[in-house]
């Protein structure tokens, strides 16, 4: 695999040992991989930070990678972590401490701690530039509505990445890599405006699709269900990589590169039947895969005003971003407060304690992506909801 001089210098210690030591891991996985070269990337975002799945090993590990003086070489942001910065919610004192240790390693390599899931919406991220990122939902998002390429990279990979600024060129990063290789068309006429109705249909593109890269043909509401759809699909796809027809940049380009590929066509209206909802049991509202910004948080407080001061019988938690709160009055988040409305920051309920420590046990919830680990990481259980109507359920359980 060619290496630049810098790369080389950088590969034989010139920069010091832990960046030899990093790089050697980039070249070794390059060459596995097959790649002609390494590429510069213009951002990096690290998920896998909590200390309830890395825990001691990977603490000690970052913690000794941050003792090295090892900086990151490019613009680096963090996943959610498994506690809230601002309220510990009943969360073992033991367990806080070593976050913060986990969280303080990260900081002291360079890394800006915005501790969200959705990066995307902070950053202005242009066409055509490489990145390394390693959250699922976040790669599909800049994949498909910016055209930025990134690989769904693991975690730890992802942090050398960032020490030494490179990615081997392979896969995604190329675009013969991203040409695809299905047509999947939505009929059923009228835009998709339900976030659940959404995550199903990423979901079930994933199932039908399989390895294959689709072409999206489908009407689409606003952001905030595009979100929920690229979180599911990326969930149940090895790759996270779609084209939406007149969303991604370049996506007639994309049409053009396709040769024979497969059709596909759903009918919006039989996911919609197998999308009805049961009445029962459940101890919380969670909101927030991905993290909320401020246009969903503002939709729910738009809704609490409606219910001219009636309070949720059961607690809505809502996962979202220091950015938002920071957005928000102080009569706006005492309304939420006041409703039994709880923002909860930097976090996300498969990487944290929280709802167990609140007394959760189940939770309705809009996120295919939730329903899929809930049960698996922490041992939650949910029930669907449709988008708003999930506050419905709330007020008027």
């Amino acid at each position: 695999m060619y290496l630049s001089k810098y790369e080389e210098a950088m590969l034989h210690g010139d920069y010091g040992d832990t960046i030899a030591r990093a790089m050697q891991v980039v070249v070794k996985v390059g060459d596995v991989l097959k790649a002609d070269r390494l590429i510069e990337i213009e951002t990096a975002h690290i998920a896998g930070v909590s200390y309830l799945t890395i825990g001691d090993p990977g603490l000690e590990y970052l913690e000794d990678l941050a003792k090295s003086s090892a900086r990151f070489h490019v613009f680096t942001t963090v996943n959610p972590v498994g506690i809230d910065v601002l309220n510990d919610w009943g969360i073992d004192k033991e367990f806080i401490d070593k976050q913060w240790r986990i969280i303080n390693a990260l900081k002291s390599m360079g890394a800006s701690l915005w501790l969200t899931c959705t990066p995307y919406e902070y950053l202005r991220i242009r066409p055509r530039t490489y990145h390394a990122w390693a959250e699922s939902n976040a790669i599909a998002y800049i994949n498909a509505v910016h055209d930025a390429w990134t690989e769904k990279l693991p975690g730890p990979f992802v942090v050398l990445s960032a020490l030494v600024g490179r990615v081997p060129r392979y896969g995604l990063y190329t675009l013969s890599g991203r040409a695809p290789t299905h047509v999947v068309r939505v009929k059923g006429g009228q835009a998709i405006n339900n976030p659940l109705i959404a995550g199903l249909l990423g979901r079930k593109i994933a199932e039908e699709v399989g390895d294959g890269k689709p072409y999206l043909v489908a009407k689409f509401g606003g952001n905030a269900v595009i979100k929920q759809l690229l979180a599911s699909y990326a969930t149940y796809s090895p790759h996270a990589f779609m084209v939406i027809d007149g969303v991604t940049p370049n996506h007639k380009e994309y049409l053009a590169m396709m040769d024979k590929p497969e059709e596909i066509n759903l009918d919006i209206n039989d996911i919609i039947k197998d999308s009805g909802v049961e009445k029962q049991n459940f101890d919380a509202i969670f909101l927030g895969c991905p993290h909320y910004g401020i246009d969903e948080v503002m939709s729910v407080i738009n809704y609490v005003r409606s219910k001219r001061s009636k309070r949720a019988k059961k607690p809505v938690y809502i996962a979202t971003t220091p950015f938002v709160i920071n957005s928000l009055s102080q009569d706006e988040l005492n309304l939420l407060e006041n409703s039994n409305i709880h923002l909860v920051l930097t976090t996300c309920p498969v990487v944290s304690p929280f709802l167990k420590s609140v007394g959760v046990n189940t939770v309705a919830t809009e996120s295919v992506k939730q329903m899929y680990y809930l049960p698996k990481m922490i041992g939650i259980n949910y029930i669907s909801c449709n988008g708003i109507k999930c506050l419905d359920l709330a007020f008027d359980e």
